[in-house]
């Protein structure tokens, strides 16, 4: 682990403090996800992990204070040019990132899109747990043996708005549309479904019907 530079961590500490100090409503999250997500490049282009400890921001009378890790992972055998895997709960996001050095820099712009996706998926999952009107309850069991296991996780309560979120956010940053959006997605990540057809026409339905009412209540961001 690389711990990043003190002048590097000063300034990004600063933005967040800049953030922190005034009241940040729904999807008001934009400064902070930006911020993570141009350091992330950064440190990619440095090929140095990172970890930022207790990132706190505010939300009305609530406040969420999360750690961000982030890891580079190169291999130089994989067939795609990247893979970015997130996690996220109520105290950290972790983000990984396996990539071929043989594909950048002609693939970055592909890459920052996807770790601006993903950054926003796990902001989700995060708010999810710390803001009253966010939380969501997943009651949903899953088993990857289970037939149905993408089907039943992807379209979890916990999921939907997730998934959603990052993909507007990967529409926006490559000026696509949200279905196209969603069909790249799943062209990326077809090899995870047992019935990829079948699957995917179910999923991307739930998606669109989730994305299109929020749209109507205002509660995602405008999207083409």
């Amino acid at each position: 682990m690389i711990f990043i530079s003190m002048y590097k961590k000063t300034l990004l500490e600063g933005i967040v403090k800049k953030i922190s100090k005034k009241i940040i409503t729904e999807r008001k999250t934009d400064e902070l996800s930006l911020a993570l997500s141009r350091f992330v490049i950064n440190q990619f282009k440095n090929k140095k992990d990172f970890e930022l400890q207790n990132i706190h921001f505010e939300k009305g009378d609530e406040y969420a204070n999360f750690d961000f890790f982030c890891y580079f992972i190169e291999d130089k055998k994989m067939e795609d040019p990247f893979s970015v895997r997130g996690s996220g709960d109520m105290q950290e996001i972790e983000i990984e990132i396996t990539y071929n050095p043989d594909e950048f820099p002609k693939s970055m712009n592909d890459l920052v899109a996807e770790v601006k996706e993903t950054i926003e998926h796990e902001l989700e999952h995060v708010e999810q747990q710390n803001f009253d009107d966010m939380y969501v309850k997943n009651d949903e069991e899953y088993d990857e043996e289970d037939e149905d296991y993408n089907f039943k996780y992807l379209t979890s309560n916990v999921e939907i708005p997730a998934y959603v979120r990052g993909l507007i956010k990967r529409s926006k940053t490559k000026k696509i549309s949200l279905e196209d959006a969603m069909d790249e997605w799943f062209d990326e990540n077809k090899r995870k479904f047992k019935n990829p057809k079948k699957e995917w026409k179910k999923v991307k339905e739930v998606w669109l019907d989730y994305a299109n009412k929020m749209r109507t209540k205002e509660r995602v961001k405008k999207f083409k």
